[in-house]
Parts: structure tokens; sequence; C-alpha cells
């Protein structure tokens, strides 16, 4: 009877997972599709960088719910390494 809020609470703790270095995909909006890096977090949101147009200096501000974590994490966070780890999982690889 309730498997709404089930699945509403099961995206909320996806999404609670998502922690600095991970590797996220945007669901919503203008990025939709695109990967990121998570670079900072708070309880609400989350500040993503793909190392181009949003910069580690001028990230992008993002909803958790609105990304969901792939899997993958970058160790190294800076612009190059985040360019880098990207263009590689664009092209088929995995960092």
């Amino acid at each position: 009877m309730c498997s709404g809020n089930t699945t509403s609470n099961s995206t909320d703790k996806v999404a609670r997972n998502i922690s600095v270095g991970d590797v996220v995909k945007s669901l919503s909006g203008r990025t939709k599709g695109r990967y990121f890096v998570v670079i900072a977090e708070n309880d609400r949101y989350v500040f993503l960088s793909d190392g181009e147009k949003w910069t580690i200096g001028k990230s992008k501000k993002k909803n958790r719910k609105h990304v969901e974590g792939v899997g993958l994490k970058v160790e190294r966070i800076s612009d190059e390494e985040i360019r880098r780890f990207l263009r590689d999982l664009s092209r088929g690889g995995n960092g």
C-alpha cells in the first residue's frame, strides 16, 4: 500500500551514501546524463565538478536526490585528475 514511500526512502538512502570523491551521474536538469565528481557535500546538497565548466573553484550545486552514484571514486581531487578520470570513463574505461 505504501510502496511509493518505500521507493522514496530507498532513493534517499542511496543519495545519502554519496561522499567526497564519488563519481555520480546527474538525473535531472540541464546536466541530466552527465558525470561529475563530488568535491563537497552537506545534508541536502552535493557540490560537483567536471574539471572543465564546473571546476573545483566554481562547483555545481545539486540536490542529493538528483544524482546517482556509479560506484567509482576519484582518489586525488584536482581539476586535471577529474577531467582525466571522466574522459576515460566516457571512453568506456573505468578510470
